[in-house]
């Protein structure tokens, strides 16, 4: 079952709309707790955006590698020879590729969830300190960075699985005059569409159900060492004597 709800999470979500009204007693009728909420909405919104992008050159790494190693195993003279089991470690590349580009335009996604949250509170918590400085705007229409980065990372999903159907194509698996099976391939596709599934539908998906929480206190014991004499004391003893 725990399996299961890794791959497809079908817990409800414990959210409850909040009212103008319990917003307003929650955090704008004491100014004090205002002000330090809106310091911390400000300091964690451009964490959020520093992390966005540490995220994506973290992504670019690993699926710039993984690019470079297909097209090294694709040019190489080996490719071209027959192999039973039909090169299957291209393919196991081509799915590690697009199990990567998936992951970040999902987490490009929630960065920008988790942004805009941030943002949302400013939009609320800023007129009683700087006023509207965060709402009033200069441009009338502009292009958003965030929005373009999950348009590129959404684009090598389509470019792994073009590179996939040419693996296909190449290796003449979808041949239905001369139907076979290749195990490796198998198991590869179904992997990597497995990862993606709980990335989209279980695991990897934020549910915000209720929360039980049990907390431990672990024991910790203090050893006991006899105090040295300090140089006054043995001075003191030694003008005694």
């Amino acid at each position: 079952m725990a399996l299961l709800r890794y791959i497809i999470d079908t817990r409800k979500s414990a959210l409850k709309p909040l009212t103008s009204a319990e917003y307003q007693q929650n955090l704008l009728d004491d100014r004090e707790k205002a002000k330090l909420a809106f310091e911390k909405a400000w300091a964690t919104r451009n964490f959020e955006i520093e992390m966005y992008w540490k995220r994506a050159t973290y992504f670019w790494a690993f699926i710039a590698s993984t690019l470079i190693g297909y097209f090294a195993l694709v040019n190489s003279s080996n490719y071209l020879m027959a192999d039973p089991y039909d090169h299957v470690e291209v393919y196991f590349v081509i799915c590690i590729g697009f199990v990567l580009a998936t992951a970040w335009f999902l987490t490009n996604v929630g960065s920008k969830a988790w942004q805009r949250h941030w943002e949302v509170h400013v939009d609320m918590l800023e007129d009683l300190f700087t006023g509207p400085l965060y709402k009033t705007v200069f441009p009338r229409k502009t292009f958003s960075v965030s929005k373009i980065n999950e348009i590129v990372s959404f684009s090598f999903v389509i470019v792994w699985i073009l590179i996939g159907v040419k693996y296909f194509i190449d290796k003449d698996l979808i041949n239905f005059s001369s139907f076979r099976i290749n195990w490796l391939v198998v198991f590869a596709t179904s992997g990597a569409a497995l990862a993606v599934v709980s990335m989209i539908f279980g695991h990897g998906r934020g549910r915000f159900s209720d929360r039980e929480v049990l907390m431990y206190r672990r024991s910790m014991t203090y050893k006991y060492f006899p105090a040295e004499p300090t140089l006054a004391s043995e001075q003191t003893d030694i003008s005694g004597s």
